[in-house]
């Protein structure tokens, strides 16, 4: 145990904290502009490989790349629609895993967001890696519904539907649905100190009423709630940074068959910042927590169902890398371990992912 926290605190501390950042996408989001045509471009070229050996979740590697070109006309500076195509490619395969149409229409102020269609998803909703595992982003972000979005220097919410499977009359299936409301207010916010104040709830639904599938309703309930905060330095260390989660779960299904009807988890770290670098170190500690799209790593039971271990403590180290080449593309590795207390496991993960994200007007009335 001491060996690998020694190891860990001596990492250089030259990583983002977060290098999905969502920041850019609100900002594209509320991007105001009138008769001009766009051409953006969302590619991740990624090599995601998961080294686990433990009873919770087995090793495996993602290598490929998702790409997502797409038109986008400003009807005014607060009407636009978005088309295009999302590519899914693996290496190994021949074929595209994904090939999936991109729509969307948009209407915003420079703080308020109202989309239909595709929306953003995956790390945009802020949510902790228990409720969304960030491998989403690279492999499956694509969600499609409706989403409002409120951004300003103290306040960020997200509220969103995705419908994930529709259902006519008499399909043999039946309807499953994601959302939620994701919040950040920051209670505090000067030169030297924030402190932000995230929560979260969120549902899965999966049923209906006009299908012929007999199996039973699912319905599951997420909270989140916490704070971080985050003292900023001028030096080579920038900052100094804490937070604290409390998550919890409830299988509110009319025929409950989940191992766990509820849980609870509780997340914590420490970071070290470098410029837009951190360095964080964690703790997880859980009792029968289940999330439908969180990080295998996070749960009380296996991603397979066959083992279970209701009662889980867990230590995180987690380096980040990554540089801007330019405005709209950026090169990233990233590492993460996760030492499970009880069964004194060891298991790590590591990527490096290249970041395509370009914004040309092609034409302007």
């Amino acid at each position: 145990m001491r060996k690998i926290l020694t190891i860990l605190l001596m990492l250089p501390l030259i990583a983002p904290a977060q290098y999905f950042a969502s920041e850019s996408d609100v900002e594209r989001l509320l991007k105001a502009d009138s008769a001009a045509l766009h051409l953006t471009i969302d590619n991740y070229n990624f090599l995601w490989n998961n080294e686990f050996f433990g009873p919770i979740d087995k090793g495996y590697t993602l290598i490929g790349f998702n790409l997502q070109p797409a038109l986008e006309y400003h009807f005014t500076p607060n009407i636009k629609a978005k088309a295009g195509v999302r590519l899914t490619k693996y290496s190994g395969l021949d074929k595209f895993t994904d090939c999936l149409p991109v729509y969307s229409v948009t209407w915003h102020t420079d703080k308020l967001a109202v989309t239909m269609g595709t929306i953003n998803g995956a790390s945009f909703h802020r949510l902790p890696e228990p409720v969304m595992h960030r491998e989403r982003q690279l492999v499956n972000n694509y969600e499609n519904g409706m989403q409002i979005v409120y951004n300003t220097n103290r306040l960020f919410a997200d509220v969103w539907v995705d419908w994930q499977d529709f259902i006519f009359r008499g399909d043999n299936k039946k309807e499953q649905i994601y959302g939620g409301l994701s919040i950040g207010w920051k209670t505090l916010s000067s030169d030297a100190l924030e402190l932000e104040i995230p929560a979260s709830f969120t549902i899965f639904h999966r049923g209906g009423q006009i299908d012929t599938d007999t199996t039973p309703m699912r319905l599951f309930y997420y909270v989140s709630g916490g704070a971080q905060l985050t003292h900023h330095i001028n030096g080579f260390i920038s900052g100094i940074g804490a937070s604290s989660q409390v998550l919890g779960y409830k299988d509110n299904s009319p025929t409950p068959e989940s191992l766990y009807q509820s849980g609870w988890g509780w997340l914590f770290d420490v970071r070290l910042m470098h410029e837009k670098s951190s360095l964080t170190v964690g703790y997880w500690l859980a009792d029968g927590f289940i999330a439908q799209q969180g990080n295998p790593m996070y749960m009380c039971q296996s991603y397979d169902g066959a083992t279970d271990q209701k009662h889980r403590s867990m230590l995180t180290g987690e380096l980040n890398l990554a540089k801007d080449i330019t405005d709209y593309f950026t090169a990233a590795l990233t590492a993460v371990g996760y030492y499970d207390i009880k069964n004194s496991a060891f298991d790590y993960t590591y990527a490096f992912t290249f970041i395509l994200r370009p914004d040309f007007v092609l034409w302007r009335r």
